[in-house]
């Protein structure tokens, strides 16, 4: 579609992810009417509660990081594939990094956020992330030397113990068949501090059955090519030779110069109860990059969700000239993957662990997945599969 020919300046959204995609969704919804662009670097969108099961084979690419070009034909709203370099708030226009130059009646900022390695001295270097396909790929790889290895193998450590780094322990200690110890390693006290305690303990039961070390109370000091020290908070340590680092304990917003005017020393952007900016109210930010001091609220998927169907209905409200909404988050529950084929889940009414919540989990998500039939084909893959409804027959017998 060519940009200069709009009837009228478009809504414009920064950033794919759960916010960005789901405000998209949202506006289109409602048909407001008004020229939509989704504008992101990356071509796909990335399903991350999925990353999982895209690691194990459980699910395909396809269903977990569609084509953006894909969404928007299905849907109705323009991608650009492009990073934006500058905003000007009193013009009402930003600039991408290739020079093209866009006007916008309400703008809508939601880039996440991706692994910070800056805590340890070369850690880039010799660590993995989890926030992107090529981690991915990466970790697959080292999966992959694991399996095809005839020798013994030096642990693989984990740092963080947060959901991320839980169900990647579990996850890889099913995949290489516990043929290494893996070492979950956390500054803190407990692991998913901020979880449901039925999905802690559920959590903890299914590490204990792999073959995965927890260190609580311990955090990565220093890292090269041969060793990790871990330490404790009495500076005792321990040097651990390694076959792997997958670092989970640290996040930090996506780098942009987009972003540098408005994030505060703690990286992150104050916003207003409307998730607006206080002094620009046609700017909305979503998602992990945000803070509201009055009402501070948890970083996830969910919240980045229920952030971006509230602003699509803020942005018509603004349009319409009426009274805009105040963001409260509610709190649906917690699924995690625990392994191959098995789950842990507290709220949606029920709490539950094992093979069944394993697959109502992966339904709950795949009637998420955005696109009407990109839902209906990967929850049509699931439904027909005779080795789930095999699977789920299989608890009433």
């Amino acid at each position: 579609m060519d940009l200069n020919n709009l009837k009228s300046d478009p809504i414009v959204v920064v950033g794919g992810g759960f916010g960005g995609l789901s405000t998209v969704q949202a506006l289109l919804a409602h048909s407001v009417g008004t020229p939509i662009i989704l504008i992101d670097q990356s071509p796909r969108f990335l399903f991350k509660p999925f990353l999982y099961e895209l690691l194990s084979g459980e699910l395909q690419l396809w269903e977990v990081a569609p084509f953006y070009s894909a969404l928007s034909t299905e849907l109705g709203f323009i991608f650009l594939q492009e990073c934006v370099a500058e905003v000007d708030e009193f013009e009402r226009k930003l600039i991408t990094s290739s020079g093209i130059e866009l006007r916008y009646s309400q703008l809508v900022i939601s880039t996440g956020l991706t692994t910070d390695f800056s805590v340890v001295e070369d850690l880039e270097e010799y660590a993995y992330g989890f926030s992107n396909l090529n981690d991915f790929q990466r970790i697959k790889q080292l999966i992959t030397s694991i399996n095809n290895s005839s020798t013994c193998l030096d642990p693989l450590v984990i740092a963080g113990a947060g959901p991320t780094g839980v169900e990647l322990a579990c996850k890889v200690a099913d995949l290489v068949n516990n043929r290494v110890e893996i070492y979950l390693v956390d500054k803190g006290s407990k692991i998913l501090s901020k979880s449901k305690s039925f999905n802690r303990e559920k959590a903890i039961d299914e590490m204990a059955r792999r073959n995965v070390k927890i260190y609580l109370d311990h955090h990565i000091k220093s890292v090269n090519e041969s060793y990790i020290e871990i330490s404790t908070e009495k500076n005792k340590s321990l040097k651990v030779n390694y076959s792997g680092l997958i670092w989970t304990a640290g996040l930090k917003p996506f780098p942009s110069k987009l972003l540098d005017p408005w994030l505060n020393e703690n990286k992150k952007i104050i916003v207003n109860k409307f998730l607006q900016m206080n002094e620009f109210q046609n700017i909305f930010f979503l998602g992990d990059i945000t803070f509201n001091e009055h009402d501070p609220f948890p970083s996830s998927a969910q919240v980045a969700m229920q952030q971006g169907f509230l602003t699509a209905q803020n942005i018509i409200s603004l349009r319409k000239r009426k009274k805009l909404k105040s963001f409260e988050f509610e709190d649906l529950g917690e699924m995690l993957s625990l392994g191959i084929g098995n789950a842990s889940i507290t709220g949606y009414g029920i709490t539950l662990a094992g093979p069944l919540a394993f697959e109502i989990r992966r339904l709950a998500y795949l009637i998420r997945i955005p696109g009407f039939s990109l839902s209906l084909k990967s929850t049509g893959s699931w439904l027909f599969s005779k080795k789930i409804i095999n699977r789920l027959f299989s608890h009433y017998h």
